[in-house]
């Protein structure tokens, strides 16, 4: 039989495990994916993906120096240090044709790094097989907005 000190200890260890567990939840849930597939059925629900080619086709990169299609449930301020490949920083910095926003809120595409510049604007659960001239192959950052 537990005594009331033994059974203080047990509720406090099993509280802070709980905290530790919702922690650990809540920041599991912002994270992004690299190298999705074709079509815009690929991009998971509360995601936001890119691909480089028009009508959400990936496109592999010969110098490994971008990645073929690539999605975030968060901000992105720099697209072209998404992560390290044999050749560096490794993204899709300008290099953009479709999108897909599988999210509840509208999300605002920026021209440079940091959300700057020209500004493009789609709706929740809103894609785009083709970007307009202005801003294809010029996207830089996103964020929700």
């Amino acid at each position: 039989m537990f005594s009331k000190t033994k059974l203080a200890k047990f509720g406090l260890s099993a509280a802070v495990a709980a905290g530790l567990v919702l922690t650990l939840s809540t920041s599991a849930n912002a994270a992004s994916v690299y190298d999705i597939s074709h079509g815009e059925g690929s991009c998971p629900n509360g995601y936001v993906c890119l691909w480089p080619e028009a009508n959400f086709i990936a496109h592999h990169f010969a110098l490994e120096s971008k990645y073929s299609a690539f999605g975030s449930n968060q901000n992105v301020g720099d697209m072209g240090k998404l992560g390290r490949g044999p050749a560096g920083d490794k993204g899709m910095q300008d290099v953009t044709s479709s999108v897909v926003n599988k999210t509840g809120s509208s999300i605002c595409f920026y021209e440079h790094n940091w959300y700057g510049g020209a500004e493009f604007k789609i709706g929740p659960h809103e894609q785009w097989p083709y970007l307009p001239n202005w801003i294809n192959d010029k996207i830089s950052s996103f964020k929700y907005c």
